[in-house]
């Protein structure tokens, strides 16, 4: 058996030898499969994969509330709430909670000043997530109260950077925005949770008495993450679970009635954004190899054809069919494992354009990279592969195909009648798998002209963006902070090129502050506004992005702290909540139900909506605070500018270097990318349909060439006696175009029912597009058929010019 093997092995590796055009055209098409499926797959295997980097992490569980009301699903959560399922649940060992609410510290270095991103965390935060630092220590408990936040835990790459990789850099005192902190320990090497961002940790430094307040129980800003109890069972934990959160129901109904709460596996919970796009992506590249496959199969059965005599000969010589279908599919093994290893060259490039990953929303991209497991699983589709483009033509050459081949008395290199009907069935396939991949493409290229279409609500383009932190040790109370940004804004509007400067909270389209159900002054009591959305401005926000006052009025300088408190809304909260009537002058507050100690703000203004999270995503209720009456230390300064990027930063650093020459520049973004960012998905799977597909269409395209060729060729007699009787090329042309149509069609026709069974598939991605949508699936069929037939007509337009006396003469 060994022995057979070598011998198949060096016979295939000669015969590939020889035939250098085949052997390259056949690798190529198997890498361009491989090395597709493979780059996704690296993806897959990062996130969905490859083991979580904590110990004992299949134990680790991420908790979340959900809502009825608001239509939470998996919410933040409530920080008392999660102490009372800490101490209540025993099912689960320990419960940790942070915020995915990275916030800037400044850090003073030879007199430059650095942001740095800070994390808070509960004190346990490492102990549950089983991270032993690499230098010094974690957290303690306790340290999660106030007075223990004066201590933080540097990122792995912070210490080297910062203390150059010295032991003794625990205990060090250093001052991060404008306060002293100790430094307990070095994080290891890596580990960047819960973001990639993060540069160090801090406990959150509550109050103690807060876990007894209103706020602590209303207010949903944490992440918790438990550890199973050894031998706990979800369920039971479940159990437990659900009993806590019905006594919270009972014995905080203002906050917790309407509260639920679940937990789901880590992984499961932090991959959920990505699962779906890697899995329509991997789905989508395993039709291209299969597409490929199909192609190179075609490819074997025609060089199995030309090689009739020596598959005769060896029949005649004694060789069993077996011996003949192995030693042919010895030969799709080694072009499988040749285009396989050209395939992970081709992944490795597709895996550093990963990058685009980010761009999802995705953490943790940068780690997509290849390891064993994506060899493995190259090794396993190549393999897989040459069988598959193998195994019908080494069953063909060493079954009856042969006999039959040589019955028709033919000496050219031509397909016989049964070789000739398999190829016609590989290219039908090729066509409907083709054209399942360009519907697909063409659904999101719709998909993504329909949201670049959405109107936001504000002008994009002259528009730029700035966060900046006013650090407490240099702007320690309300009166400091805002006049440091009345300055700030009045120099900016000063510069040439910035004509308007304005103050937001968040972006529109990067998320609102925060969201609350309301009552309107005058309400019943059983009439409740749910979940509108915050967001802290100043009038020069919506001047700056050209926001259309619509009633009423902004915000004026006379609306300070002492003043009555006032918001402006846009127009979807007016409509949704008082339809009919006019809102301006109506009084808000932020309770479920009101009474003598809530607080009413003034509504004094209605202006234009804007798109708050995705194009895609319906306007929803919005509350503007005015930016002196809710104030912040970090916010993002908007200016609408007449000079390009780079000049009005540079213009916005200059700016802050006469006002207070240690404030940096947190983060810089120009509205339009802000708006493309938003669009970033979609442009990033539609990138990759539209490679696959355009790589289907070239793949179809050949094997249509393929089979006119072969057709032409295997009727050459035919052809050269009817253009001796007088017949016409018009009437050649249409004879091999005909069978050419027929091939065509039927693979249009099964990829159309296979598109209209399989594209509901993509509906959760699509916008502003039917999952079959008509017009494009007409203009697929227009567009792949006329490529295909074009791709036909080159070789039957050559059988035309046969010379009858030479194609009888052949036969």
């Amino acid at each position: 058996m060994l022995e057979t093997t070598r011998q198949d092995t060096r016979f295939a590796a000669r015969t590939l030898w020889r035939n250098p055009g085949f052997t390259v055209a056949a690798v190529v098409v198997v890498a361009l499969g491989i090395g597709a499926v493979s780059a996704i797959f690296t993806a897959t295997n990062a996130f969905l994969f490859r083991p979580l980097p904590f110990a004992d992490a299949d134990r680790l569980v991420m908790l979340y509330e959900t809502n009825r009301e608001f239509g939470w699903e998996d919410a933040h959560a409530a920080p008392a709430n999660v102490l009372d399922w800490r101490d209540q649940v025993a099912s689960f060992d320990d419960i940790a909670q942070y915020s995915e609410f990275i916030d800037e510290v400044t850090y003073i270095r030879d007199g430059e000043p650095t942001l740095l991103s800070v994390a808070a965390v509960s004190g346990n935060f490492f102990d549950v997530l089983g991270v032993r630092p690499a230098v010094g220590r974690g957290f303690l408990w306790d340290e999660t109260w106030e007075g223990s936040d004066d201590k933080v835990v540097l990122s792995h790459g912070l210490w080297l950077s910062m203390f150059g990789g010295d032991p003794d850099a625990v205990g060090t005192l250093v001052e991060l925005g404008g306060t002293t902190v100790e430094v307990v320990g070095v994080a290891p090497e890596g580990f960047r949770f819960p973001s990639d961002a993060v540069q160090l940790w801090t406990p959150f430094g509550w109050a103690r008495e807060s876990r007894e307040a209103t706020w602590f129980r209303r207010a949903h800003f944490t992440r918790p993450v438990a550890r199973l109890a050894p031998g706990a069972d979800p369920a039971t934990a479940d159990a437990e679970l659900q009993a806590v959160v019905r006594r919270l129901q009972r014995d905080f109904p203002d906050t917790n009635s309407v509260m639920g709460a679940g937990f789901a596996p880590l992984r499961d919970f932090l991959v959920k954004e990505v699962r779906a796009p890697l899995r329509l992506l991997l789905g989508a590249v395993a039709l291209l190899l299969v597409l490929a496959c199909t192609n190179v199969a075609n490819l074997m059965l025609v060089r199995a054809s030309d090689r009739r005599r020596e598959v005769a000969l060896r029949f005649a010589l004694g060789a069993g069919r077996g011996r003949v279908a192995g030693q042919m599919l010895v030969e799709s093994l080694m072009v499988a494992l040749a285009g396989g290893l050209l395939g992970l060259g081709l992944a490795w490039i597709g895996v550093r354009g990963m990058a685009g990953l980010t761009e999802l929303g995705i953490d943790g991209a940068t780690g997509v990279a290849l390891d064993h497991r994506v060899l493995l699983f190259t090794l396993a589709a190549a393999i897989v592969s040459g069988i598959l483009f193998g195994v019908i033509p080494a069953l063909w050459a060493s079954g009856e195909g042969v006999g039959l081949t040589l019955k028709d008395g033919s000496r050219g290199g031509t397909v016989g009648r049964g070789g000739l009907r398999l190829v016609r069935t590989l290219v039908t396939a090729e066509v409907a798998l083709a054209l399942l991949l360009v519907v697909g493409a063409g659904h999101m290229l719709r998909t993504f002209d329909s949201l670049r279409r959405v109107d936001p609500g504000f002008r994009t383009e002259g528009a730029m963006a700035v966060r900046i932190t006013a650090p407490s040790a240099r702007y320690p109370d309300r009166d400091q902070v805002l006049a440091f940004w009345d300055r700030l804004e009045e120099a900016l509007e000063g510069r040439p090129g910035i004509q308007r400067a304005g103050l937001v909270g968040q972006l529109p389209l990067a998320g609102t502050s925060w969201s609350s159900q309301f009552q309107a002054e005058g309400w019943p009591p059983d009439r409740v506004g749910f979940e509108i959305l915050h967001r802290r401005a100043d009038p020069g926000y919506f001047a700056a992005l050209g926001i259309p006052l619509v009633r009423g009025r902004l915000f004026e300088g006379t609306d300070g702290s002492d003043d009555p408190l006032v918001v402006v809304i846009n127009e979807t909260f007016a409509a949704e909540h008082f339809p009919g009537e006019d809102p301006v002058g109506q009084k808000i507050a932020y309770d479920r139900a009101a009474d003598e100690s809530s607080v009413w703000y003034e509504i004094v203004g209605i202006v234009g909506d804007q798109a708050q999270t995705t194009p895609r995503e319906p306007v929803r209720a919005e509350v503007f605070e005015n930016r002196d009456q809710d104030w912040a230390r970090t916010s993002w300064i908007v200016v609408r500018t007449s000079l390009d990027f780079d000049a009005t930063l540079s213009t916005v650093q200059a700016t802050l270097e006469e006002l207070d020459p240690l404030i940096p520049v947190a983060q810089a973004r120009a509205l339009r990318e802000v708006w493309r960012q938003s669009m970033a998905r979609e442009e990033f799977i539609l990138t990759l349909l539209g490679l696959f597909g355009a790589v289907a269409l070239l793949l179809a395209s050949v094997g249509v060439y393929g089979v006119t060729a072969q057709a032409a060729r295997r009727h050459t007699r035919e052809i050269g006696i009817r253009m001796a009787l007088g017949a016409e090329s018009a009437d050649i042309l249409r004879m091999v175009m005909g069978q050419n149509l027929v091939v065509v069609g039927v693979g249009l026709g099964v990829g159309l029912v296979a598109a209209w069974a399989s594209m509901r598939m993509l509906s959760s991605f699509l916008f502003g597009i039917a999952p079959n949508d008509p017009p494009t699936l007409a203009v697929v069929v227009v567009v792949l058929g006329g490529i295909a037939l074009l791709a036909g007509y080159v070789p039957a337009r050559r059988a035309t010019r046969v010379d009858p006396v030479e194609s009888i003469r052949v036969e």
